[in-house]
């Protein structure tokens, strides 16, 4: 995933907005070519999935950006029938700065989302219910690259370095609680806005430049560049990645079908950690337009963040310690104000009965 897609604070605010617009008879912007999330005027009698009825139901979930191996699951659930065995139609659709995920599951113009924790619990702090339904990635994919002669061999390397930062988003989050852990003072960093391109990096314009582990230092070291890679959990951060997301009125409404699409996707999750080199070629297959040398690099750096501490033992888990020190630290660098609770953000319901 591009680092510059990480939904912002500021963009979550703009969703809100452009939320209340849709209540109100509006239309969401851009529109996904999904399947409305509402079951039925009636959810209860029309909750049919997994329960033995004929019919399927039609559900969505909005990626945050296009299929690939960080998607891993969902995309092996659809290809190998197990939402159809659930009782599913589902439509997989990709994501961007076009398509905010939480816009786009709060409008009900998709069911499903996905999204990282920081996220979740801000959006509920500005009035969107919504609740985490099983995270994937039990710790962070962000890596702070930097060119290997660059003499930067920790963030107290950073004073007197440039670092690119993305304002607003979970991003700048992670990078803040670095420094603090740390005792880096950020007046003493030149701090630049982060860009779409990795130009201003690769020309040494700019020292430091966070990124997706899983995908961009792939990409840099193809070009033939030598860099190393920091981790702000090396440092005592704790910030998880990406999970499954809807409304709570959507979960509370249609209990079976939620209980459905968690279930195969689990089921997916687990096959593809199980089966990576098979689940790269299934990717590629849905999306050739991403080589199979990238999906191989992207899953041999997935499956470790998929089983990284709760995930050990249960793929999919919300780690409540987890959580609460990613929550203590947002409260502390003044991101959330602590209206937002861990146990109203997230819930192990249908990943236990799984």
């Amino acid at each position: 995933m591009n680092t510059s897609y990480r939904l912002s604070i500021g963009l979550v605010l703009l969703c809100l907005c452009m939320v209340i617009v849709a209540a109100c008879g509006g239309s969401p912007a851009a529109p996904a070519p999904a399947a409305p999330a509402a079951e039925s005027e009636e959810p209860e009698a029309a909750d049919t999935a997994a329960s033995g009825a004929l019919e399927t139901t039609d559900v969505s979930i909005r990626l945050s950006w296009v299929p690939q191996w960080q998607f891993a699951g969902y995309i092996a659930a659809e290809v190998n029938g197990y939402y159809d065995e659930a009782g599913l139609n589902v439509t997989i659709n990709g994501g961007g700065p076009e398509f905010p995920e939480i816009q786009m599951v709060a409008s009900e113009a998709d069911t499903f989302g996905t999204q990282w924790p920081d996220t979740i619990m801000i959006a509920r702090e500005n009035d969107v219910d919504l609740v985490m339904l099983a995270t994937f990635f039990q710790t962070s994919p962000t890596a702070y690259m930097v060119h290997a002669d660059s003499g930067i061999a920790s963030p107290e390397d950073f004073i007197d370095k440039s670092v690119a930062v993305f304002y607003g988003s979970g991003l700048e989050t992670e990078y803040r609680g670095m420094l603090a852990e740390v005792g880096v003072d950020a007046s003493t960093i030149t701090e630049v806005p982060g860009e779409f391109t990795l130009e201003p990096f690769l020309s040494r314009r700019v020292d430091v430049w966070p990124v997706y582990a899983t995908d961009q230092p792939n990409t840099v070291r193809n070009q033939g560049v030598d860099i190393n890679l920091l981790f702000a959990r090396d440092y005592g951060v704790t910030m998880i990645g990406d999970g499954l997301f809807a409304t709570r009125a959507f979960v509370e409404a249609n209990p079976r079908t939620t209980e459905a699409f968690v279930h195969a996707s689990l089921r997916g999750w687990n096959w593809a950690a199980e089966n990576p080199e098979e689940a790269v070629a299934l990717i590629h297959e849905y999306n050739p337009e991403i080589a199979v040398e990238q999906l191989t690099f992207e899953a041999q750096e997935t499956i470790p963040l998929l089983r990284y501490g709760a995930g050990e033992t249960c793929i999919g888990w919300n780690d409540m310690a987890a959580w609460d020190a990613e929550h203590e630290m947002l409260v502390n660098l003044g991101t959330l104000q602590g209206e937002a609770t861990v146990a109203d953000s997230m819930t192990n319901e249908f990943v236990e009965s799984y």
